[in-house]
């Protein structure tokens, strides 16, 4: 990441002053504080990542900035465990790598430092690291940082790590863990901006799909079995899902019984394939005293449309779903869209 590339964040530290006018060191301490207040203050994760990397980026020997969401995929018969990237701003391939993935494996995860300067490969790295959060986050300054210079970063490094704590437990749901409905609006923006880019420079890539998940007849689940069953239910729901999916999709607690998910880099009949294969996921699983389906409806994800109106289709499928007998899957684009939903006809009980 470049500051290029957020020109018109409100976060972005412009010119920062590095030396007094007789070449003296700037006082390390108040400058800190200063950008320490603008970090604290940021709403979301990403404002705040945004307003980080463009600090770090502003002070003298350091060329570019850069960074990743980390997951560890297990492997098989005891092997290595696998580590897959996902690049900020966002990027939505399945196994990203570049030339600094590969450092940051190289240096990092075979010691316990969170902080680590090295002379790597002809390039000079510091590399901070973020693990108190699911997934990891990594930072990786490309660079030569002076000792004075790299204690301020160090300093507002903590200050980084110690916000991204607080905003990940503040953007996830407290129940299942999974990311929150504030969590969406920002994430399908981002997916929205990523395909914007592509378009914009005529690169052809696969789709992303918005996806409505809604638990069939939870409320009678909660009737018989009571709502802290309901809450297991829930848990049991969000679990499986999570075995399903790769990394690189979102999933997310819309609210109550409903879920939502962000399907990435999947042409239609993927998606199809994808959201058949988590429904009978759900129908197989043996849930504790209770059988267990879900509805989805989905919708190709047009970064022209707005996000509600991308909510607004999905919402639609699910309840033909539900309409059709529930335990189905429905394409907003495949509707019959003559046919309008009457949910005044009380013969279904729909949720």
């Amino acid at each position: 990441m470049t500051a290029s590339e957020n020109v018109n964040h409100p976060y972005i530290v412009e010119n920062l002053p590095c030396l007094n006018d007789d070449g003296s060191y700037i006082d390390g301490v108040n400058l800190g504080f200063q950008m320490a207040a603008q970090l604290a203050g940021a709403l979301n994760h990403h404002a705040m990542t945004c307003a980080f990397l463009n600090m770090v980026e502003a002070f003298p020997g350091v060329q570019a900035v850069h960074c990743y969401e980390v997951f560890n995929k297990a492997c098989a018969n005891g092997g290595h465990p696998q580590w897959l990237f996902r690049r900020f701003p966002l990027t939505l391939d399945d196994n990203y790598e570049d030339e600094n993935t590969n450092a940051i494996v190289a240096l990092l995860f075979d010691n316990d430092e969170r902080v680590l300067k090295r002379h790597y490969q002809g390039r000079d790295l510091t590399v901070f690291r973020v693990d108190d959060v699911t997934p990891k986050r990594v930072v990786l300054i490309d660079g030569a940082l002076e000792d004075h210079y790299f204690s301020i970063v160090e300093g507002l490094y903590l200050v980084y790590a110690r916000q991204t704590s607080l905003l990940d437990t503040k953007e996830r749901d407290s129940l299942t863990h999974l990311l929150n409905r504030q969590s969406l609006e920002q994430t399908l923006s981002q997916v929205k901006a990523y395909y914007l880019a592509k378009s914009l420079n005529n690169e052809v890539c696969n789709s992303s799909w918005l996806a409505v998940l809604d638990i069939d007849k939870f409320k009678q689940i909660n009737d018989t079995y009571g709502h802290i069953f309901g809450d297991e239910v829930l848990i049991h729901f969000a679990n499986v899902l999570n075995e399903e999916m790769r990394f690189s999709d979102f999933l997310f607690r819309f609210g109550g019984e409903e879920f939502i998910i962000i399907l990435n880099q999947v042409d239609a009949a993927g998606a199809a394939t994808a959201f058949e294969r988590y429904r009978k996921a759900v129908e197989n699983y043996r849930f504790p005293a209770a059988n267990v389906t879900v509805s989805i409806g989905y919708t190709f994800i047009d970064h022209a449309k707005a996000n509600e109106q991308l909510l607004e289709e999905a919402d639609k499928a699910v309840y033909a779903a539900k309409t059709a007998g529930r335990n189905q899957v429905v394409n907003y684009q495949e509707m019959d869209h003559s046919y309008e939903a009457d949910s005044s006809d009380g013969d279904i009980e729909l949720f």
